[in-house]
This record gives structure tokens, sequence and C-alpha cells, in this order.
């Protein structure tokens, strides 16, 4: 039986008989190398029971050439012991960089210019701008420094307290400096706070820039620039060492005579001052005349039996230290309920003689007879109720000295002048 035969009755692959020794060698260039088998190097090993791996060129019978299956020439080793190795053509030479190719530095130092250039060009206006306002922080740092040294305290008139030149400002100039940014800090928080919100405020600049740091809005300020020939215009001005260099003694004498509050010392202390749209004169008239009407409605409620006042309010009281707006209410609220005067507290240090006390202390007093005394709840329902004039800017519950529970009232500065007339 022939091996075909065999293989077809058994169902296995045909055997494929070993090469015996190796090919016949033939001399270069002759006719013999035309006789050699073709190889496939993409020819797969023959697999399964009972096979034979191939061991050379397999001579395969043409019948059976179809049976092999195709496979992919990467499969395939490159070479096989006994095979005969598959010519294939010259590598060519390795290519060569060009003589002209930069080395890696080279490429690293010109990436990172780039990198640098594209980053500078985004950000230069943000060093600029930064530049520009170191430039003026230190620019307005060494104006304030100038003035602390060369400008002398102008004396608050009213106040009855001396000025003081710029020989009590420490030394140092940083010092001076510390001095003169606390003391525009407080002043702008009082201001902030104490400050009818309708008021426009004149101020130099970096009074201003305090102003709006403590929420003061800037629609509401006046900048008085060095070309400003007076602070008219505004009705609170914030007296600092700049605007009293820039405007001299007149700036007391003559557009705001009357001081609300005072903050620093020497050369560093600001004011918070009321202007006098018709004059020193005319003002200080008007502010005489409102206290003597202030001290007639004290008396008379002093005699209300529905009031009932502190010894150092009754004092107060008698005085004409109290605002009007204070007292209006007082007397209105003592018609529904009665009230316990405990205090109208003090005026801020460096306010002007005759500057109205805008603050009390209060609460419910029993009525007649049994009558309970009302709650602070109660106070604070009727103070809330009131008209813009006499609506509190403050209403608040606070505790007394005495350790009972009051409500605290404040009226905004500065006082209105001319409220309870001629005759109080």
């Amino acid at each position: 039986m022939s091996p075909a035969e065999a293989a077809r009755s058994t169902g296995l692959p045909p055997l494929v008989p070993a090469r015996q020794g190796p090919p016949p060698k033939t001399a270069p260039g002759s006719a013999g190398r035309a006789a050699l088998p073709a190889t496939r190097p993409a020819e797969a090993p023959v697999t399964g029971p009972g096979a034979v791996p191939a061991t050379g060129p397999a001579t395969v019978p043409a019948t059976q050439a179809a049976a092999v299956p195709a496979t992919q020439a990467a499969a395939v080793p490159a070479t096989r012991p006994g095979a005969v190795p598959a010519t294939r053509q010259a590598a060519a030479p390795p290519a060569r960089r060009p003589a002209g190719e930069p080395s890696w530095g080279t490429v690293l130092a010109t990436t990172l210019r780039m990198w640098l250039g594209r980053r500078l060009s985004k950000t230069r206006w943000r060093v600029l701008a930064a530049l520009l306002l170191a430039a003026l922080v230190f620019g307005a740092g060494a104006i304030t420094a100038a003035l602390l040294k060369s400008t002398p305290a102008a004396g608050s008139s009213g106040t009855g307290r001396e000025g003081r030149t710029a020989a009590s400002v420490p030394a140092s100039g940083g010092s001076a400096l510390a001095s003169v940014t606390a003391a525009r800090t407080q002043a702008a928080s009082w201001v902030a706070q104490q400050v009818n919100p309708d008021e426009i405020i004149g101020c130099d600049p970096a009074m201003c820039g305090s102003l709006v740091a403590a929420h003061v809005q800037a629609s509401r300020l006046l900048l008085l620039e060095p070309s400003q020939p007076d602070p008219l215009g505004s009705e609170i001005l914030v007296d600092t060492a700049t605007l009293r260099s820039q405007f001299g003694p007149r700036l007391q004498s003559v557009y705001a005579p009357v001081s609300l509050a005072a903050f620093g010392s020497g050369a560093a202390r600001i004011e918070v001052r009321v202007v006098a749209p018709d004059g020193a004169r005319a003002y200080l008239a008007q502010l005489t005349g409102d206290r003597a009407a202030r001290r007639s409605a004290g008396a008379e409620m002093l005699h209300n039996s529905s009031i009932h006042v502190a010894p150092a309010a009754r004092r107060q009281l008698a005085a004409g230290e109290v605002d009007a707006r204070l007292l209006e209410m007082l007397v209105t609220l003592s018609a529904s309920y009665p009230v316990d005067i405990f205090s109208f507290g003090t005026n801020q240090p460096g306010a002007s003689p005759g500057v109205p006390l805008r603050f009390a202390e209060i609460a419910g007093a029993p009525g007649p007879g049994s009558t309970p005394a009302a709650s602070v709840q109660e106070l604070r329902r009727f103070l809330v109720a009131q008209q813009t004039t006499y609506h509190p800017s403050v209403i608040a519950v606070a505790q007394a000295a005495s350790r009972r529970t009051v409500l605290r009232v404040g009226y905004p500065a500065p006082s209105l002048l001319g409220l309870l007339g001629r005759h109080g």
C-alpha cells in the first residue's frame, strides 16, 4: 500500500520522507542553483498525531499541495535545523544623522526659551500691574512720611486740646506709618458704623481708600485732590495731615469747625468733622441755639411721671446734652409705655463741646397701679415702626451695668439741629 493510500485509510496526513543528507552543493554561478527547490519562508509546520516535522524544503506532491493550510509568514521561525535559509536582500547601511542636526542640549535650551517666551507674554500685564501698584504704595508712603516730618498737627477748635507737632510721632518712619495706618483704619470703621449713610464724605486719596475698604460706598465719597480749592460739597470731612497741609487753618476755622470724633495723635491725628456750608460762625450759632432747646426739653422730661431717669442721665438731660431725636422719641414712647432710662452714654473722644449724645439704654417701667412693664420686644416693635427721621440706626438688646436686660437705641451722626425749635 502506498503512503497516500495509507493516509487516506487512517485519516492522518501523509508522512513526508526526510531528506537524506544535505542538499547537493553547486558552484556559485552554476546552473545548479536554479535546481534548488524554492523554500517558502511562511510555510507552517505540519501538526497532528503521528506527524513528522519537516527538516528541509519538503517536496509535496502536486495532488496533496492543497491539503497544507496557508499560514502567515510571521508565524514561522526564520531558520530551522537542516533547512536552507532563505536568501534576502542585504540590509542597507544605517541612515546617518545629518551633520547639521543640533545636540540634545541645544534642543532643550531652545524648547525652554520658547516656553518662557509664551509664559511671559501671558503674564507680562500682571507683572506690570504689580510693579505699578508697588510704586504707588511706596510713593504714598514716602509722601505720608514727609508730611509727618514737616507738618505740625493743627489744634482742634473747640476740643480745648493743644495741637502737637510731628516731634510727638516716633522718629522711625515705619512706626510713623504704622500710627497713621492705625488711625486711618479706626476712623474709617467709625464713619462706616456711625455716620448717616446719606452724608457725602470728603477725604484725601489714601483716606478714601480706607473708607472703601471699610465698606463705605464709593459713590458717597468726594475725593479732595491737591487742586481742590475748598472741601465744600461734602457734608462730613475726614481731617487728615494731608488735608491740613492742603487747606491750612481755614479747614477748621472756616469750613468744618466741629469735630465728632478723633483718632491717633500728633501729625497722625485724624478727626471726623461736620462741614458748615454757611461758614463756621453760622454753624456754631445754630449749635448753641439747639443746645438751649435741648436743655429746655430735658427739663420738661424730668417732670414726666412716665419717664424714670437714672442720676447720671438726669444731669445729661438737664445740661441739654442729649440728641433732639432721642428726646422726641422717648417722650412719644412714654405716652404708650412707661420707660426707664439708664444711660445716655458718652461721646467719642475728640468730640467738640456741645455735640449731642446720640445713644440711650432704656427698658420698660411699671405703669400706674399694677400695670406690668413693657418687654424689650414691645419697645423694639415701637421703635422699628418710627418714620425716617426718628427711626434709630441701632436697636440692640444689651445688658446694663445693673445686669438688667435693656434696649440700646442710637441715631446716626451728625445730629440734626433745629428739630426742637427755639423753645424746645
